[in-house]
């Protein structure tokens, strides 16, 4: 059945220098690599206070953080890090002192995993525990022993390069003493995903972000080609651990959950409360051996704690798509993330039940995942456009196996089905692979085959046709293809790619995310680059990108040229312009040509009190849902400042405002904004209190949330808070930003037991 087919002393120093000339005039995928064994003893017992005291860490080895990668190539960095390496049978020790002077350390006390960590002053372990490369393991912390961990993968850009959703649990604490700050980790074996057996070689190494002048630093451990294509490939020095004890978790994860809602029936009405909902359900999480472990979970409860911000869709002729922040579906799908939008785990909205298995050897990894659907996602892809609805119930596999050919080169399967109650099902199967084909050069690439039957339902109301099949769900056959494949290139000067991208008329991905298919698209990249390494000037990149899209009817879709220009400069900022100019474009069989837009992206962050995020958009664009598209003169501006007032209270107030104006008059096709406002004060690291409004004018509707939260680890959580809502219907009567019409009340408890 298509169900189951599915890694200081001088002479030290100086030998250190060697490597890093060898890593240079050698034309080699071997990075250096040095080897460290720390002492074990079951007798220390470390309290994690944040205090590295002399008793404590006496047998400790020490690392040196040697090398300063960025803004400097490799250079002997000006300030000094030590870090203190100890092991039991069951938890790693590492001690971190970063010397600095304490009134110029940047740190906040934050909530876990708050990405805004990566603007203060912090160190980070990471691992390659299966030293191929696949992946590495980075746990954060601040100077107040603040937490942030993520997954690092080989990727283009930054945005896709780390999956802060993974969760290791581990304990932390942060102190600021007269030379700097001392942070302590104590990391359980048990937490860390690694091969069987009770003796260990990690590739790992230790790095740490701080300012100079208001300029970050980049300090590591071991040297670093930042122009390399794989750069996770460099984590290659070795720890050593011997006969540590390998202890198979057990799991549960039970929730109570409950809300009420009250609405009014008429703008005068007083609002009459529901009854209350109570939920419940149960997670449960078993290691099978220390490489496997299966997850099941019971009426899930996927409500999130802080509303998605909502994005601007006035003029999207397709689905936009939404970061999935549900923790089970978060957990080992790094293995199902694919550029072609073959899976997408939101696409799975309201199960029942679902189970999970992840096993990772070391040369292959495995994902399979089974789920009910009781209210089914259905998504059509088009040519232009796309068309959404939402089902009955359905059950859901996903297959995932990928191997490990070597440390430079994997394979990879994907099977995903869906199969609907009252008939019809969605097939997909593919597979993709990954070559580091030279210290420089990487190919990668992604092919998937569909195999569809639609079900007879009214999901989607629309009389348009895609390549002679109708939209509407009435039991039609098809199948079609998608195919990528990027060639990639970095080099200290240069940065190149060459994408393809290739969807046919009838490609659908029924657990995935596609919006737009008929298509191949070609995209070549090339830009210059260089390091300057000058407070005013420390990064410069001048590139161009073209992009040539044709039908399968072989008629041309788009011919677009962009002009990109990148500068990091004074007060940690960074500056991308983008000359974006669509000579050609055909929209729902219209011809358009000179389509011009100037775009701006400015993130600075030049003091712990405030950064400062900037989008501005100005030139020609289409009027998309317009039942005949026409040209006007855009105007889009995203203003998102964060404010730190103290260690514990910040605030971020943020616009979005987009319009589109005729060329010819003063009318608009659309103009409105999304005024956003947040407040959080961080109590301790686990325990916050915040309130967010939302003021959307596209909809005429605000809403304001306040919730307080409890997170002590990544799995135990409480909160309780509640969302009142003006309603649009009641405008015409009388308007107000700030009248209530819907409330809800909420709360949920979750609590991690493990024997």
């Amino acid at each position: 059945m298509l169900l189951f087919y599915n890694l200081c002393s001088i002479p030290k120093k100086l030998l250190k220098r060697i490597q890093i000339l060898s890593i240079i005039l050698l034309s080699s995928l071997n990075y250096s690599q040095e080897k460290f064994v720390p002492n074990k003893n079951n007798e220390t017992q470390i309290l994690i206070d944040g205090i590295i005291s002399e008793k404590e860490w006496e047998n400790a080895i020490i690392v040196d953080l040697d090398y300063e990668v960025n803004p400097g190539n490799n250079i002997i960095p000006n300030e000094k890090t030590k870090v203190y390496i100890l092991y039991s049978d069951t938890h790693l020790y590492i001690g971190f002192h970063a010397f600095s002077n304490p009134e110029n350390i940047r740190a906040s006390v934050r909530s876990r995993d708050d990405f805004g960590m990566i603007s203060d002053d912090f160190v980070v372990v990471a691992f390659d525990t299966y030293g191929d490369s696949r992946n590495n393991y980075l746990l954060l912390s601040n100077a107040f022993g603040s937490q942030l961990d993520a997954r690092a993968i080989n990727a283009v850009t930054d945005e896709d390069r780390y999956d802060i959703n993974f969760n290791v649990d581990y304990e932390t604490s942060g102190t600021i003493v007269s030379e700097g700050y001392q942070v302590e980790f104590k990391i359980p074996f048990a937490s860390v995903p690694f091969p069987n057996g009770n003796n260990q070689e990690w590739n790992f190494n230790f790095r740490r972000n701080t300012f100079r002048n208001g300029i970050p630093i980049d300090l590591r451990s071991q040297p670093y080609d930042r122009t390399a294509p794989c750069q996770i490939c460099q984590t290659t020095d070795k720890l050593i651990l011997t006969d540590i004890k390998i202890e198979k978790r057990v799991e549960f994860l039970p929730y109570l959950a409950g809300n009420i809602t009250g609405s009014k029936a008429g703008l005068f009405d007083e609002i009459k409360y529901e009854k209350l909902k109570p939920n419940f359900g149960l997670g449960l999480n078993v290691d099978l051996n220390k490489n496997s472990t299966l997850e099941v979970t019971l009426n899930p409860d996927f409500s999130q704690v802080e509303a998605d911000v909502t994005q601007i869709d006035v003029n999207s002729a397709v689905a936009l798509e939404y970061p999935e922040r549900r923790p089970y579906f978060n957990r080992g799908t790094d293995i199902v993330q694919y550029v072609s939008g073959a899976f997408y785990s939101r696409s799975i909205n309201n199960p029942l039940i679902s189970t999970k298995l992840i096993s990772q050897g070391k040369k292959e990894r495995l994902f399979f995942l089974t789920a009910l659907d009781q209210n089914s996602i259905y998504q059509i892809a088009g040519e232009d456009r796309s068309y959404l609805g939402e089902g009955e119930e359905s059950f859901i596999n996903v297959l995932r196996y990928q191997r490990l050919l070597s440390k430079n080169s994997r394979l990879g399967f994907l099977s995903t089905n869906r199969y609907y109650k009252n008939g019809g099902y969605g097939n997909l199967f593919g597979t993709d692979g990954w070559f580091l084909l030279s210290k420089n050069l990487r190919f990668t690439y992604e092919l998937f085959l569909n195999l569809n039957k639609e079900p007879v339902a009214d999901w989607i109301e629309s009389e348009d046709n895609i390549f002679g099949r109708s939209v509407v769900l009435d039991n039609q056959n098809f199948n079609g293809k998608s195919l990528y494949f990027q060639l990639y290139r970095n080099t200290q000067k240069w940065r190149s790619y060459l994408t393809y991208r290739d969807f046919s008329p009838n490609f659908q991905a029924d657990v995935g995310f596609v919006v737009k298919n008929n298509r191949r698209w070609a995209t070549l990249y090339h830009a210059y680059q260089v390091f300057p390494n000058k407070p005013v000037l420390q990064f410069l990149s001048l590139g161009t990108k073209a992009d040539i899209v044709y039908t399968y009817e072989d008629y041309l879709k788009t011919i677009s040229v962009d002009a990109i220009l990148s500068v990091k400069t004074l007060f940690n900022t960074e500056i991308t312009y983008t000359l974006d100019f669509d000579a050609f474009k055909n929209f729902l069989g219209r011809d358009y040509r000179n389509l011009e837009s100037n775009r701006f992206v400015i993130r600075s962050s030049p003091s712990e009190s405030l950064s400062l995020n900037l989008n501005l958009t100005v030139g020609r664009d289409l009027a998309y849902n317009e039942a005949i598209p026409e040209k006007g003169k855009e105007l889009t501006f995203n203003f998102i400042p964060l404010i730190q007032l103290s260690n514990k209270l910040r605030i971020s107030p943020s616009i979005r405002y987009a319009r589109l104006k005729h060329l010819n008059s003063d009318n608009f096709y659309y103009n409105g904004s999304i005024s956003r406002f947040s407040i959080r004060y961080q109590f301790n690291n686990f325990f916050n209190f915040r309130i967010v409004s939302e003021y959307n004018t596209f909809s005429e509707r605000f809403f304001i949330q306040p919730l307080i939260q409890w997170n002590p680890n990544p799995s135990t959580v409480f909160y309780i808070g509640g969302n009142q809502n003006s309603l649009s219907e009641f405008n015409d009567d009388m308007y107000s930003i700030f009248r209530v019409d819907q409330t809800q009340l909420f709360l949920k408890f979750q609590y991690l037991f493990g024997i």
